[in-house]
């Protein structure tokens, strides 16, 4: 939908939109570290950009399980970010606001990193990582869009029709939403003038879900049967080898269970490794982080999924367990080595309102 938008979106403000012809064009370099591949991407976002971000895809493959793009630019071209962050999120890239100085002799990005800034477009652009991080002393701000372009210093603009503007803002606002941000985020950023720019705090950050977390919460609950069960999804937990990105809690047969189960069946596992995990897994766990309680339980607690599907394990548990379960903040794990290629695992910390959920879901098992 939003990329339909944008082809309409292009062809009404190409014409309008540019950048300060001081700043440099963004750039993209691929640093291998480890299991990590990081693209750091640095300069103003144009209407181009999107294309020399493709052409760098198409000759740097990937080699690593972590894809990571270290983004650092003033901004720039509203079309540019938008479509930018899509095909991040396309390529299934996290994103993070942070620098990587240059080499020197080689002309390259180090290991090293240092305080960055993504502001206006390149802010656009960061909602498209699956997994979103702003670095300690890094800035993120955002403001609303203008016609005027380049630098959002500049305070002179030209003049947009009420139709183009409202199509922006449509675009935008459908924009966020798809990202997984909070649609909140339109109108804040909207209060800010072109000329001005508004940097969420690390909490506004979180509130409106501009950065993202691993945890598992804001657990709903459904009717099933005769009772109900709670879920909640995190799809940024699968990366890397984390497969796990719904958790589900009910009741069966007296007895309490949570299924781990992936989000689509791209991120699903195959039947062959599916076995291979049923074959090695000795158990699963539960450990409060806050004061490292934990259940383990055997094997026969248990049931990998092996047919094709979005569900992957069904963990058995006890009175016990369901306690440091809605206790939080906890970590559960599935005990079998990485080494499968695969991993099973999640964190969650509920509130009030989840455990109430969960309190729902187990009611006919715990009393």
């Amino acid at each position: 939908m939003i990329r339909n938008f944008l082809h309409i979106f292009m062809m009404l403000v190409a014409c309008v939109f540019g950048i300060s012809a001081n700043a440099k064009d963004m750039t993209f370099e691929m640093l291998y570290q480890n299991h990590t591949n990081m693209i750091v991407a640095e300069g103003a976002i144009t209407s181009e950009t999107p294309d020399a971000f493709q052409a760098f895809l198409d000759a740097n493959p990937f080699d690593g399980f972590s894809l990571v793009m270290a983004l650092s630019s003033d901004g720039g071209s509203l079309f540019g970010g938008l479509r930018l962050g899509q095909m991040i999120r396309e390529a299934g890239l996290d994103t993070t606001v942070e620098r990587h100085p240059i080499d020197p002799v080689s002309g390259k990005p180090t290991d090293e990193t240092a305080n960055g800034g993504c502001f206006s477009a390149c802010g656009i652009a960061f909602l498209g990582g699956v997994r979103r991080s702003v670095g300690e002393g890094s800035r993120l701000g955002f403001h609303q869009f203008s016609s005027a372009g380049g630098s959002f210093m500049k305070e002179d603009s030209v003049y947009i029709t009420e139709s183009a503007t409202q199509l922006m803002g449509a675009t935008v606002l459908g924009y966020i939403m798809e990202m997984g941000a909070r649609p909140d985020l339109f109108s804040q950023l909207s209060e800010a003038l072109p000329n001005e720019m508004w940097e969420p705090t690390v909490d506004e950050r979180a509130a409106l879900k501009i950065v993202t977390t691993d945890l598992f919460q804001d657990f709903a609950f459904t009717p099933y049967g005769k009772g109900v069960i709670a879920w909640a999804k995190s799809p940024e937990n699968v990366t890397g080898r984390s497969r796990v990105g719904q958790v589900t809690a009910y009741c069966k047969g007296g007895i309490p269970y949570i299924l781990l189960s992936s989000v689509t069946s791209a991120y699903g596992v195959d039947s062959q490794m599916r076995s291979l995990i049923s074959e090695v897994q000795t158990g699963w766990s539960v450990t409060s982080e806050e004061t490292g309680e934990a259940v383990s339980y055997g094997i026969d607690f248990v049931s990998i999924r092996t047919e094709e599907g979005l569900p992957l394990a069904e963990l058995k548990l006890d009175t016990h367990g369901v306690e440091i379960l809605k206790g939080g903040p906890v970590l559960i794990s599935v005990d079998f080595p990485a080494s499968t290629g695969a991993m099973f695992y999640l964190r969650t910390n509920p509130t009030q309102d989840d455990r109430a959920a969960l309190d729902a879901s187990f009611r006919l098992c715990i009393r």
